[in-house]
């Protein structure tokens, strides 16, 4: 072949490609823009639709957290620390204001304003001794006071013969209710302030 056979073929060649048709297959979905709607690219941009889930049920709240705030909004409004006093040995036998009747050898307590039947712990805070009482009679009436022992309480407390009769009282029950465990600590507005510091 020639020289110039070449430079025919090429320019034939040449002629036949610019008349040709422009090939799709190498560029169909490579280089060619496509629409798609919306609807149909939905599941492909944000995946499918699911609902949120639902959120968790909240904590049921703890029985004995519930009650122990109970008693101090109880105790708010009445009179929780100050002197203790004790009944004296003549009111043995007499009529309390729940209607029982008084026995000085019995662990009991008067108070002006809790409720009757209402439990009580009290702290002596000369003697660091604890016990647990039952209000069921009202009393003291002398202002300085602010609970009545008897005088089996008052000697289990060390407060008949002590100095310093201040005693702090924690609501443990009220009426109709068990008394709360005694393993749990007694929190004073004392003790609370030691752990501040």
């Amino acid at each position: 072949m020639t020289k110039g056979h070449v430079t025919v073929v090429a320019i034939t060649f040449t002629l036949l490609l610019a008349g040709a048709p422009a090939a799709r297959a190498q560029s169909f979905m490579c280089e060619d823009h496509i629409d798609l709607d919306d609807a149909a690219m939905a599941c492909y941009k944000y995946g499918p639709e699911v609902p949120p889930p639902a959120p968790p049920p909240p904590p049921r709240p703890d029985p004995l957290h519930l009650r122990l705030l109970r008693y101090a909004q109880v105790a708010m409004g009445h009179r929780m620390t100050g002197l203790a006093s004790y009944y004296s040995t003549s009111l043995d036998g007499s009529l309390t204001s729940t209607g029982e009747i008084f026995r000085n050898k019995k662990l009991t307590a008067a108070h002006l304003t809790l409720p009757l039947g209402t439990w009580v712990e009290i702290k002596a805070r000369a003697t660091g001794r604890v016990i647990r009482v039952r209000v069921n009679d009202r009393g003291p009436f002398v202002k300085k006071f602010t609970i009545d022992l008897s005088q089996a309480a008052a000697r289990a407390l060390g407060v008949d013969i002590a100095e310093d009769r201040h005693v702090d009282i924690r609501i443990i029950a009220l009426p109709g209710e068990d008394p709360l465990p005694s393993d749990l600590p007694l929190q004073t507005a004392d003790s609370r302030q030691q752990t501040a510091d």
